[in-house]
């Protein structure tokens, strides 16, 4: 599955250089991966924080190349895709992409899920596993 969000580079994104701060980018990929993980199922009926609100997702790992800039008052989209899949934790590829089409940050994000009762990571829950192609050795 691949989700695709548009954001728009507000001046409370921008740095004293016109463009998007690395922090807001970090923010606009975090709040796309939400994105994809409510419409991947993770969270039952589609419940982000409702009373059946019992997994979370940890970020392990985060690699980033910012590749072009992002000016304020531009509309640009993030694109969320399956990586790679191991027993307990997945990857997710994210894209940028500018107005022009072209790719401004790349992203490569490992995550695991945790019981937020237990606070123990589980093994990647069906509802996310279901939507890679492969399974890392």
């Amino acid at each position: 599955m691949i989700a695709e969000t548009r954001f728009t580079v507000g001046p409370d994104h921008a740095d004293e250089l016109g463009h998007m701060n690395h922090v807001a980018a970090v923010r606009f990929l975090e709040k796309a991966r939400y994105l994809w993980y409510a419409q991947a199922g993770l969270w039952g009926s589609g419940a982000v924080r409702g009373e059946d609100f019992t997994l979370g997702t940890v970020v392990v790992n985060l690699n980033i190349d910012y590749l072009k800039e992002c000016f304020q008052g531009e509309e640009f989209r993030v694109r969320t895709m399956p990586g790679k899949k191991g027993t307990k934790s997945f990857v997710l590829d994210q894209r940028v992409i500018t107005p022009a089409g072209e790719t401004a940050v790349r992203c490569r994000c490992t995550s695991v899920i945790m019981d937020l009762e237990t606070r123990k990571v589980l093994p990647v829950p069906d509802s996310i596993g279901t939507h890679f192609t492969h399974r890392e050795p």
